[in-house]
């Protein structure tokens, strides 16, 4: 997918959805699961933080309000939650090597590690739960901070139920088949998506 490309479908199919009277509706299928993904090239990253900008603007313009949620940060919270740091990471990862590291934020994020906060809880409860669910939207944003950390598709299965505001993931990777998607280009093939796929 080129940038004109994923910059047209931002423009003509996800955002008429958004601006809808209700922009859960025409995000997904289910309506107790109002959640869509958005696919872009992973290295398109820094474009399309200036697109979502512009967008936010347009979509306040239209009546909506929206909550940037980054994943990045998330994960720096589910970490510092666990009594981690950054700098405790990195000695570990010279210490232990990078693949004990990563199962130790794996179980972090998954809320399996003593005092760990699951990830999808921590966005459930920065999602401002006092907004009308019709004109309120969450964004899901540097998602590819969790790469080999923890799945998108994961995440959005254990929102359900926990968030009924509109949620938009935005997805840095590619197709693979008529159903498949790839995280980061990299990872092998997830097929768990639920939620309506825009690219």
């Amino acid at each position: 997918m080129s940038q004109k490309e994923w910059q047209r479908c931002l423009q003509q199919q996800l955002e008429p959805v958004l601006t809808a009277a209700d922009s859960g509706v025409g995000l997904s299928t289910y309506t107790d699961m109002p959640f869509g993904i958005f696919l872009y090239p992973p290295e398109d990253e820094w474009e399309l933080r200036q697109a979502l900008r512009d967008l936010v603007v347009r979509l306040e313009n239209a009546g909506k309000t929206v909550q940037r949620l980054s994943m990045a940060q998330l994960l720096e919270q589910s970490i510092a939650a666990a009594g981690l740091s950054l700098e405790e990471i990195a000695q570990g990862e010279a210490d232990l090597g990078v693949e004990m590291v990563r199962d130790t934020i794996r179980d972090v994020l998954s809320g399996k590690a003593a005092g760990s906060t699951p990830l999808d809880q921590l966005v459930a409860e920065a999602v401002d739960a006092s907004k009308p669910t019709t004109s309120h939207i969450v964004f899901l944003e540097r998602v590819g901070s969790l790469f080999g950390l923890h799945r998108p598709s994961a995440l959005l299965e254990n929102l359900h139920h926990k968030v009924s505001h509109p949620v938009v993931l935005f997805y840095p990777g590619q197709r693979d088949g008529p159903a498949g998607l790839r995280f980061m280009d990299e990872a092998e093939a997830d097929h768990n998506y639920r939620p309506k796929l825009f690219a």
